[in-house]
């Protein structure tokens, strides 16, 4: 790929993810603000399906990301098009098994259908559905190297979904503010097929829209079977905390805890938006470099380093800033803060997770992933429930996930150190190299939230002074603290792992003949 377009390409990537998921947050708060909590925690118990959709294909997807690459390579078209032929349908008959298995769940769920209605639960499962082929495109696209129109879509489907989910929220609950949501499904439904359209119109030639089963529609469940599981796994313990709210404490505790959902989304985009863009250059790499895991050694350490100096910082500042402006954006849902602060520091864990699934992916360990991520999401229900049942609320949920997520993480990091070659004792060094960095930041941030709590008054003049100091010290004390383990990994190299616009157009590099 021509430099320049490499370029352009990976800014315009990153900027639509950053839109988007700025465009999300805007949405989840103006609709808590708009909405009574026990209607955005419906809100929220619906998206659940949208959640567990990415397992209706079974593994399809992580398949043709293997195997189209490869199909590519061999330069055999006929190959090459009966493998996205069987793809696609193996999608198509998933998703309608999915459906059928949703439709069950909600005939004999009384709280979904007293919320929702089965017209709300097929909505959002037709999302859910166009979803999926959407993705399918995408899968295709990006292993040809089309990421401009990845981008084009992210863009439009977030633009509209959240745009106009917001403005029809004060037209469908005109008389009854809890029926506001059905704003955000509809405006959510119309930003899908719109995106579908654009996405249609950008794979035609590329992804063929005609299924065909064949021998290749179950070599890629096979393949992208043991990632299945992976994410089975993943999302069960990414949602479980909330199906657990919603089953015993119901939906109005679930709206308080969406502020949770909301900020881990948020802080997860950009380590996923690394590994977005990370995962086909390893691929590449490792077969480039002859099966080797030298060959992916380095780029995986420095996006790990990248990864534990950034996401923690992010933490910490969430951590501080949560109180006063969800108090004044936000007063109804104060009952929320405590666990997004609380939950926040998870999203390192799942950040490793997600980037040791890939490692393992590349190196053909993809069997490692299944029993590691089952025993951990066992235990993410485990320590929820208890909490749950032993009267400790939403906060011990939280608590009890934020266990659940740093565990996850470290496990799935000692997996893929041991694929890469490292021995027991690197293993722990590259633990504690990777964690330390969150550590010191909520120590920091734990420190600076409990110790200006003490200084001031009361009233906003002197909420926004703490505010402003608490930030100031915390940049200054964390950048010293991490210093020693950030040596060697320039700021501008850290920054650039996470795809920024800025700076990638600043290092362009200059046209070769």
């Amino acid at each position: 790929m021509h430099p320049r377009k490499f370029i352009r390409d990976s800014v315009g990537f990153a900027f639509s993810q950053y839109l988007v998921r700025l465009l999300l947050m805007v949405r989840g708060v103006i609709g808590a603000k708009l909405l009574p909590p026990s209607a955005y925690g419906s809100w929220n118990a619906l998206l659940l399906f949208i959640d567990f959709g990415v397992l209706a294909q079974l593994g399809t997807q992580p398949g043709l990301d293997q195997t189209v690459p490869r199909r590519i390579v061999e330069g055999d078209p006929v190959k090459l098009d009966r493998t996205k032929r069987a793809g696609l349908f193996n999608i198509l008959v998933t998703c309608l098994l999915f459906d059928a298995l949703c439709l069950m769940f909600v005939a004999r769920t009384q709280q979904f259908r007293t919320v929702w209605g089965m017209g709300g639960v097929a909505l959002v499962l037709l999302c859910a559905n166009l979803t999926q082929y959407a993705y399918y495109q995408l899968t295709l696209l990006r292993s040809h190297g089309n990421i401009g129109a990845i981008s084009l879509w992210t863009m439009t489907q977030g633009l509209i979904g959240a745009v106009l989910g917001i403005a029809l929220v004060p037209v469908f609950g005109h008389h009854d503010r809890a029926a506001g949501v059905w704003g955000l499904l509809w405006g959510w439904l119309a930003g899908t097929v719109a995106s579908l359209v654009y996405l249609s119109t950008q794979s035609r030639g590329i992804a063929p829209v005609v299924p065909r089963p064949s021998r290749e529609s179950l070599a890629l469940i096979s393949v992208g079977f043991p990632m299945f599981l992976f994410t089975s796994s993943d999302v069960v313990m990414r949602t479980l905390d909330r199906i657990i709210i919603f089953r015993f404490l119901g939906p109005e505790s679930l709206g308080y805890y969406t502020l949770s959902g909301m900020l881990i989304a948020f802080l997860l985009y950009l380590p996923y938006s690394v590994v977005f863009v990370l995962y086909p250059q390893l691929v590449r790499r490792y077969h480039e470099g002859g099966d080797q895991p030298a060959a992916i050694r380095e780029p995986v350490e420095r996006a790990l380093r990248s990864l534990s100096l950034v996401v923690p910082a992010l933490c910490g500042v969430t951590f501080l800033i949560a109180p006063d402006v969800a108090a004044w954006i936000l007063p109804k849902y104060r009952a929320g803060i405590g666990p997004l602060q609380v939950l926040g520091f998870g999203a390192l864990g799942l950040a490793f997770a997600n980037l040791a699934s890939i490692v393992l992916m590349t190196l053909g360990r993809q069997l490692y992933l299944v029993p590691a991520s089952a025993l951990m999401a066992v235990l993410s229900a485990a320590l929820d429930y208890v909490a749950v049942t032993r009267g400790f609320g939403i906060l011990g949920v939280a608590w009890a996930t934020l266990t659940a997520y740093l565990l996850n993480g470290g496990v799935m990091l000692w997996l893929a150190s041991a694929g890469l070659g490292f021995s027991p004792l690197q293993r722990l060094g590259v633990l504690a190299r990777s964690f330390a960095p969150l550590v010191l930041a909520s120590v920091i941030a734990v420190g600076l939230d409990r110790g200006l709590a003490l200084v001031g008054g009361p009233g906003f003049a002197w909420a926004l002074a703490r505010l402003l100091v608490s930030l100031a010290a915390f940049t200054g004390l964390y950048t010293l603290a991490i210093h020693p383990l950030a040596r060697g990994l320039g700021a501008r190299q850290v920054l650039s792992e996470f795809n920024l616009p800025w700076l990638s157009a600043r290092r362009a590099p200059a046209p070769t003949a």
